[in-house]
């Protein structure tokens, strides 16, 4: 269990860099510029990462944990997961677009379809056809792939539609399926 000093300072850290990658990519910050934004000193950054890819990491990880456990809540709740979760993307569509300018978009697309809420979601999807392994393997690509860049340009947009235009949306494509 971390003590209150070290998660101040993390928090402090993760604000600096969020703040640092609206002006510009990961690759151009240097730790002396995190620490000066974040008035932390870089011995202290250094106590706790090593890059600020680790830090960057850390981020992603606390969101795809936070939107997992919102998630977990939804499912046994039984509720309209889609909905759910992209109510919840669309709360946080600052840090979303900020993760998916800052970690490779394969890479990060990944990690979020990996989160096992939304893996159980989609196995259930696939679950109700009887398709073979191979053709679950390439429509799961599709899937995938195809959710994430309309998630990405509607939350990246300057005037995003509502949720509920976005389930219906993805809803007309799963139907397709």
């Amino acid at each position: 269990m971390e003590n209150q000093r070290i998660r101040i300072s993390k928090t402090m850290l993760k604000t600096g860099l969020l703040k640092l990658l609206k002006e510009k990519p990961l690759s151009q910050i240097t730790v002396y510029e995190l620490c000066q934004v974040s008035e932390i000193n870089r011995t202290t950054f250094y106590k706790y990462y090593g890059s600020q890819e680790q830090l960057l990491n850390e981020i992603e990880n606390d969101f795809l944990r936070q939107l997992d456990e919102d998630l977990k809540q939804v499912i046994t709740q039984g509720a309209n997961a889609m909905l759910l979760i992209l109510q919840h993307l669309y709360e946080e569509r600052e840090l979303f677009c900020l993760l998916v300018r800052s970690v490779p978009a394969q890479e990060f697309s990944g990690h979020l379809f990996a989160t096992p809420s939304i893996e159980v979601i989609f196995q259930n999807m696939f679950n109700e056809n009887n398709y073979s392994e191979t053709e679950v393997k390439y429509i799961r690509q599709f899937v995938f792939q195809g959710t994430f860049s309309v998630l990405y340009d509607w939350l990246n947009s300057e005037n995003p539609e509502p949720v509920e235009k976005i389930v219906d949306v993805l809803g007309l494509l799963r139907s397709k399926l």
